[in-house]
């Protein structure tokens, strides 16, 4: 993936041209958009290697904590500039967009090839559980605000605190359970063999460890000037092509950020697994509601421009249906290619409505 997205590489100078000669112009947006796509496939390859280095359960951590690396970053600089209703819209895209159209896509293309597609159930009932869990967090602050007028935007705030600790405590004991607490449960029951290998691989990997480790801060670096041109440039986006800020949110920043892992995920689907398909779709979608959300409503307060967990009705509705669409298909246990076909259909619907929202 990242060897057919290297030549983009090339947009990251000739974006950092254009931010210097014509600073907030169409062009800084487009050239800086299509940087942040190989640098984000870059990225997502790095945080594959040092799992790998690392092992299953700090590696996860860190794949876990980089996977939306660059969602997080433009978020960031969104807020820096005052644009909360981008950040909430793309917190909303990047969420339906996973559950619908690349989960989407990976049901009807991997359907084509094998008619009917089976994946782990139990995997999917606790996904199931995570994302209400999510919906719940962004549903209740939209019924305590409309449900009375004597609501104030301090108390919202104060309240969106409150949720975005609880998410995120959740969320850590969600990592805590997969990557710490279950692989010492498998130790139990399985004794590793050919330890001597193992050490002889471990020894080599550390020094790889901190080439990678430097390498995936030289991007992370890149990524966040791209963010910053591209959040510039947003409003002249805006202006030039009669588009709302919000389906600039909803529907293009999420599919900039995500293009490697959403191709990796329908690749997966398209070789028969589907269950690692579900697991990156499904996982990024957890993350950003779950862990970014939370992170972004302390950083945002830190820096004295407070971002509360009040989504409009069509930003929550449009979560909410999403989730209830991926539980009726987790229900059955497999898929096939006419219900990614419908997943598909429902996010192009929706994408349609933020068009002239």
């Amino acid at each position: 993936m990242v060897k057919k997205m290297r030549y983009l590489l090339i947009f990251v100078p000739i974006s950092l041209g254009f931010s210097y000669f014509r600073d907030g112009s169409i062009w800084s947006f487009i050239t800086s958009a299509l940087a942040i796509i190989p640098l984000a496939a870059l990225m997502a390859s790095i945080t594959d290697r040092l799992r790998n280095i690392l092992g299953s359960s700090w590696g996860g951590i860190i794949n876990v904590t980089f996977g939306n690396a660059t969602e997080l970053i433009i978020s960031i600089f969104a807020i820096y500039d005052g644009l909360l209703n981008v950040v909430k819209a793309n917190i909303t895209g990047s969420i339906i967009m996973n559950l619908l159209l690349v989960l989407g896509m990976s049901f009807l293309l991997g359907g084509l090839r094998y008619q009917r597609q089976k994946f782990d159930k139990l995997l999917a009932i606790t996904n199931s559980a995570m994302l209400m869990l999510a919906v719940i967090g962004m549903l209740i602050p939209a019924i305590f605000y409309f449900g009375s007028s004597n609501i104030k935007t301090l108390v919202l705030g104060k309240l969106s605190m409150g949720v975005g600790f609880v998410l995120f405590v959740t969320y850590l004991a969600s990592l805590y359970f997969t990557l710490i607490f279950h692989e010492k449960e498998k130790k139990v029951f399985h004794v590793s063999k050919g330890s001597g290998g193992d050490s002889a691989r471990k020894k080599e990997g550390k020094g790889k460890l901190w080439y990678n480790v430097l390498y995936l801060l030289l991007t992370t670096i890149f990524i966040a000037i791209e963010a910053s041109i591209l959040v510039g440039s947003i409003e002249i986006i805006q202006e030039g092509f009669n588009i709302s800020p919000v389906f600039i949110g909803v529907i293009i920043l999420p599919i900039i950020s995500n293009v490697a892992e959403n191709v990796t995920a329908i690749n997966m689907a398209r070789a028969d697994k589907i269950d690692l398909s579900i697991t990156i779709a499904i996982g990024s979608s957890i993350q950003v509601s779950l862990f970014i959300v939370p992170l972004l409503i302390f950083f945002s307060h830190l820096i004295g421009r407070p971002m509360n967990v009040l989504f409009n009705l069509l930003e929550i509705s449009s979560i909410g249906l999403s989730v209830l669409a991926i539980n009726v298909v987790y229900l059955q246990g497999k898929s096939n290619w006419f219900e990614g076909l419908q997943l598909i259909a429902a996010y192009l619907i929706i994408a349609i409505a933020f068009y002239f929202a």
